[in-house]
């Protein structure tokens, strides 16, 4: 069961990552998105934590949370300044191999332990990152350097998010709670922003539209982080995470298909690897 709830999580998340990409594309806010998905996400989870008698007001969920909504918030921020710099197709997969920290954290610490299959899977994704930006392609190619730093840092402060669940799983403390905190921290965060830059020159049209997108993104972004701690709860780490990673797929095959970014053929050969690395894991 854990298998097809990791399948649901991927699917699900990746239709909220799709959405903060059209957000972009239509010049919305990030901020108005961003506070759009934490004020539904977290709507989301205080009214999962109450119907399912969750609540946990203690130190160590709270401090948890905080954690994991730092990584979520700040990661959440310089993807969608990544996106500006880059394609969705690349950036979300890139961002999502993260996932290489979070099965050497299950294994090296909860003592999981890997196939041939995931070594061989976890080398492909290295090996797609170092090929990424060696591209002879000059008008592809991503020249903004802040661009990979950007993903690097994104690509941490994920692991902070994703390896953060494991670690609270392995606690035993309750993991809705701690998304519940986390994305309320959020919605404090991106509440913060708007109001320091509510003097700004920008037009209701990107607000309007970053709101919008964000509200609908919160909504899955809930339901895949929900079924994702579920789904950790369940089974194994260093599968299931892996599995939750492809939600990058869903983000890359929609941007190409109704955005019709273009990519250099090493950067296909890059997006090729990295997805057959993220099968490879999974077998």
């Amino acid at each position: 069961m854990w298998f097809v709830l990791a399948l649901i999580s991927s699917l699900t998340f990746g239709l909220a990552g799709f959405m903060m990409k059209a957000s972009s594309a239509k010049q919305g806010s990030t901020d108005h998105l961003l506070w759009g998905l934490y004020f539904s996400g977290t709507l989301g989870f205080l009214i999962w934590v109450l119907l399912t008698g969750t609540w946990s007001w203690d130190f160590a969920s709270i401090l948890s949370g905080i954690i994991i909504g730092i990584g979520s918030a700040a990661g959440n921020l310089l993807f969608m300044k990544a996106l500006d710099h880059g394609p969705a197709s690349l950036t979300s997969p890139i961002v999502n191999s993260n996932v290489v920290f979070t099965v050497a954290l299950s294994v090296i610490f909860y003592g999981e332990k890997l196939s041939l299959s995931e070594w061989i899977g976890i080398a492909l994704l290295i090996i797609a990152i170092i090929i990424l930006p060696i591209d002879p392609d000059e008008k592809l190619r991503i020249h903004n350097l802040h661009w990979y730093l950007l993903v690097l840092i994104a690509t941490l402060l994920f692991f902070l998010r994703n390896g953060g669940l494991k670690i609270t799983e392995e606690m035993h403390l309750p993991n809705a709670m701690i998304l519940f905190i986390s994305y309320f921290f959020g919605l404090i965060w991106f509440s913060v922003e708007i109001i320091r830059k509510k003097h700004s020159k920008l037009a209701k049209s990107a607000k309007k539209i970053g709101l919008g997108w964000g509200l609908g993104s919160g909504i899955f972004s809930f339901a895949g982080m929900q079924i994702y701690a579920i789904a950790l709860a369940e089974g194994p780490a260093s599968i299931v995470s892996p599995i939750f990673s492809t939600n990058s797929l869903v983000v890359a095959i929609l941007s190409i298909w109704i955005y019709r970014e273009r990519l250099s053929l090493l950067q296909t050969l890059s997006l090729i690897i990295l997805f057959i690395g993220l099968i490879c894991i999974r077998l």
